[in-house]
Parts: structure tokens; sequence; C-alpha cells
């Protein structure tokens, strides 16, 4: 622990002294990112609201997730033409008369 200087200290800490040299044996002195753990959770939020998504709840979804109507449309952008472009139960399409 003496070798190391205080970002490493901290990290090493953090996370065990163990742990720390299985990182520095793993990515030897290469650089690695950290991301932030909005960027994290924002991810999953994402993949929540397209879940929940019905083609109609933009409203409902904005008031849960805290988010805009505009912003849950983007997020849903490629569920909601998935929807859209389904046909509607019972409807007939034009081969339906071909046959």
């Amino acid at each position: 622990m003496e070798n190391l200087d205080e970002e490493q200290k901290v990290l090493a800490e953090l996370i065990g002294l163990e742990a720390f040299k299985s990182l520095v044996r793993a990515f030897n002195g290469t650089s690695i990112y950290i991301p932030k753990i909005e960027s994290l959770e924002k991810t999953v939020r994402d993949e929540l609201i397209k879940e929940e998504f019905d083609g109609s709840n933009y409203k409902e979804l904005a008031l849960k997730y805290g988010l805009t109507e505009t912003w849950i449309r983007n997020i849903v952008l490629d569920k909601a033409k998935e929807i859209k472009a389904r046909p509607i139960d019972g409807q007939m399409n034009l081969t339906d008369f071909l046959e």
C-alpha cells in the first residue's frame, strides 16, 4: 500500500487490495473508464420504460419516471413504430382475399 499514489490507495481501500491487484493485472497500465452511476441507472430506467410501454401510456410513464412526455417518446420510439405496424386484432389483409 505504501507504494501506491493517493488515487490508487483510495481505490485499493474501496475494493480491497486483492481486487485492486486483479485490476492491475487485468488492465496492466491501460486507462479504464468508470461511468457515473447516473448513466448505469439511465440504461436500466430506459429498459423498464420500454417494457412498460403499451403504445399509448406516454403520460403515465412520464409521471412515473419524472420525465417529459417528449423524452418518453424518444425512449420508446422504436417500440412505438413496432406497435403501430402490427395489424389490429381481427383485421384482414390483402392476402386473405387472394386465397
